[in-house]
């Protein structure tokens, strides 16, 4: 008796310390989530604790030390009703409160503060901030500012607290899932549909998201960071973001010459001087092929103007690239069109 009671102990101990270990969310989506978690941790906490009294009662109780067949009865209406009708109810229950949680965290917001489009591709994110529009080239219409990373440097973006979020998911090749942590909120990105979802962020702090849906070879580097700050601050860093993406190619700090490794360019721009050939020293750090592909416009259905040789291994060589007009042009790996892309900036 006494060792069931031990063991029995032991295993409620370990239920609770378990539902303890839940972050506190950071967002108002979560805390719904949060509450209804809760509600779900008493529920089986409850059921658990009512079957394993049984178990252990029916074996302390009724425990025989000889052979002898036990007295035989069949059927019990009120148990049977029991049995059936509580957990029916148990279950109705819990489906109303979920239905109810569901449809409050996904109500679509009237007027969001913020709109982002999220994409995910094999390996990693861009986010689009939807009407904040940079003039990224002279003559042509403004773009929406875009923030995309790379598996060597994912990318940091900065969001508002205190403000509604729309936040739009979807996914260039596979299926992806955008999560965070503490945001304790996740959403499937899928090929050719917009998942959408509003996010409103309630503490301040730096979060860390992922890809939590496996997409192939680097799945685990789909990662990227969250700044949460006050609106004013926001704005600053908005500001400062469209004046870095007006500018060119500030993250280019060795003209001419790019590296790949871990299926992503080092660099997500180049620069060149417009209207002459250069030399583009290219450099495969890893035992997979690569190459370097530039085209006229903004992306591979334009014209090609330069295709490189494919390193199948690791090792080096010198690009000769034919002038380029001035403006901005396309680049990628042909290996992986997808992963490995960037923007040369002629001027």
């Amino acid at each position: 008796m006494r060792r069931a009671r031990t063991i029995g102990v032991a295993l409620v101990a370990m239920l609770l310390l378990g539902g303890c270990g839940m972050y506190q969310p950071v967002t108002e989506q979560g805390k719904d989530i949060y509450d209804l978690y809760n509600v779900l941790f008493v529920a089986a906490a409850v059921v658990f604790v009512l079957v394993e009294g049984a178990i252990v009662f029916a074996v302390v109780r009724y425990r025989r030390r000889d052979d002898q067949l036990p007295p035989q009865f069949h059927g019990n209406n009120l148990l049977e009703v029991a049995w059936t009708v509580v957990p029916f109810l148990m279950v109705a229950v819990l489906f109303v409160l979920g239905w109810v949680a569901l449809n409050r965290i996904e109500a679509r917001a009237g007027n969001p503060r913020v709109v982002l489009n999220v994409q995910g591709f094999q390996w990693q994110w861009s986010f689009t901030y939807q009407d904040e529009k940079v003039e990224v080239e002279p003559g042509k219409p403004p773009e929406d500012l875009t923030i995309k990373g790379t598996i060597a440097k994912p990318p940091e973006i900065y969001l508002p607290v205190n403000q509604t979020i729309e936040v739009n998911t979807f996914a260039r090749d596979v299926i992806h899932s955008f999560y965070v942590r503490e945001f304790l909120f996740k959403m499937d990105a899928f090929p050719g549909h917009t998942n959408t979802f509003p996010l409103t962020i309630t503490k301040p702090g730096v979060y860390h998201g992922q890809c939590t849906e496996y997409c192939g070879l680097k799945h685990q580097a789909m990662r990227f960071t969250i700044h949460a700050v006050p609106m004013g601050e926001y704005r600053a860093w908005l500001v400062e973001a469209k004046r870095r993406a007006a500018s060119g190619c500030p993250e280019d700090t060795t003209p001419g010459q790019i590296a790949a490794d871990q299926i992503a360019f080092d660099k997500p721009c180049l620069t060149a001087e417009a209207g002459k050939p250069f030399t583009l020293k290219f450099t495969n750090k890893e035992n997979v092929p690569h190459n370097v592909a530039i085209y006229e416009g903004a992306d591979a259905n334009s014209q090609r103007a330069f295709g490189g040789q494919i390193l199948q291994t690791a090792g080096e060589v010198d690009y000769q690239v034919p002038a380029l007009k001035t403006g901005r042009h396309f680049y990628r790996c042909d290996v992986h069109p997808a992963a490995m892309t960037g923007t040369l900036v002629a001027k």
